[in-house]
């Protein structure tokens, strides 16, 4: 890491720290908003989408936009019902077990388990999906001492002004416990620099007057969130000294905008041979043929496959009532019992090699509209 250009960045943290904190942009939120996530955060509570509502009430506003809401997400999905809300609650569980050290396992879990069940609730409200900067979020809410908050655009930018962005970046894919090895560096750099920490204490001490809330002043002991705000004002506040580092997208130079123009090109290739190698795997299973199968419904009772068309079931129960099913759908998502566990098993593979494809394809859209207005 280079520490020349790290100081020079803590240097002009230092010296605009007053334009951080001023009505308009007041960067002093983000231990604000985590100091509050954390009075109400309980994994055990018996209505947990009301609690994570609560908990996220004060900064909902600065973390989802139009196109991505993963509070909301959240939130609407918990809003499905016991089952789906009680789903959630198991991703949220598995994701802050403090037992598994493997971060990149349980975030990429995280973010598909959670896109898993949007997928089956609400597939067109893709706006509601998570991903990596969502899942460090949450993390960082619950346990900022241990974890840091992430965005692509400003920590991109910050790890390539440091010379490191291709250990944290690998073939286009966050390496999570390398993105924290370097904000652990940064965390101990600004532990040595009396100035800045004296600096944001007052600050916090000041909000803490404002809201007789004296939480705000002890939520960030190892300074992680002090880290992440560096990162992120490094962007937006322009700290950068070398103009081919600056991120603002208004004032890149040219070369700058190409080569970000090229990376999201990169990712889409690389997103499009994925899905043609998940559509190749998904060619190679068909659909069970459950023709004169003994199934079970929860409403109707006991009956038979009369007919099958493709992915169409025609079911008769109590030898005159008949009704129509789609595979795999009826079987993965209960409505159709089968004591045929290979063709359970076979429809819950195509379910997820269909859900795969969908992400990517989904990825593959989101990269189109960041590439399109991308320097503009």
């Amino acid at each position: 890491m280079d520490t020349i250009r790290l100081q020079q960045l803590i240097d002009s943290y230092v010296e605009k720290y007053d334009s951080f904190k001023t009505q308009e942009h007041k960067e002093t939120y983000k231990w604000s908003a985590i100091s509050h996530f954390q009075k109400y955060w309980d994994l055990d509570e018996v209505q947990f989408g009301r609690m994570f509502k609560t908990a996220f009430e004060d900064s909902v506003n600065q973390i989802d936009v139009p196109s991505f809401q993963p509070v909301g997400g959240v939130i609407f999905l918990c809003k499905q019902g016991t089952e789906v809300e009680e789903k959630v609650r198991g991703a949220f569980r598995n994701l802050m077990e403090e037992e598994d050290s493997d971060i990149q396992n349980r975030v990429d879990t995280f973010v598909r388990v959670m896109n898993g069940i949007l997928q089956e609730s609400a597939p067109e409200k893709w706006k509601y999906h998570q991903d990596v900067s969502s899942a460090l979020l949450f993390l960082s809410c619950a346990d900022p001492d241990n974890n840091y908050m992430y965005a692509e655009s400003e920590v991109r930018v910050f790890a390539r002004y440091l010379g490191v962005e291709n250990e944290i970046y690998r073939n286009e894919e966050l390496q999570i416990p390398e993105y924290y090895r370097m904000c652990d560096e940064v965390a101990a750099e600004l532990q040595q620099q009396p100035d800045l920490l004296q600096l944001i204490s007052d600050a916090l001490e000041t909000v803490a007057d404002e809201t007789d809330d004296s939480s705000v002043t002890e939520v960030d002991g190892e300074n992680h969130i002090l880290v992440w705000d560096l990162i992120y004002c490094a962007r937006h506040y322009d700290l950068y000294e070398d103009a081919d580092a600056a991120s603002n997208q208004d004032a890149a130079p040219d070369e700058e905008i190409e080569k970000e123009e090229q990376r999201i090109r990169d990712a889409i290739q690389e997103a499009e041979k994925k899905k043609k190698s998940l559509e190749k795997k998904r060619a190679k299973l068909d659909l069970p043929d459950l023709s004169g199968k003994e199934i079970g419904h929860a409403r109707y009772g006991s009956g038979v496959v009369a007919a099958q068309e493709g992915k169409y079931l025609s079911v008769l129960f109590g030898g005159d009532m008949k009704k129509k099913f789609v595979l795999p759908d009826a079987v993965t998502k209960g409505f159709l019992k089968l004591d045929d566990e290979g063709a359970v098993d076979l429809c819950k593979k195509i379910t997820e090699a269909d859900g795969n494809i969908q992400a990517v394809q989904r990825k593959i859209e989101l990269l189109n509209i960041e590439l399109n207005g991308y320097g503009k």
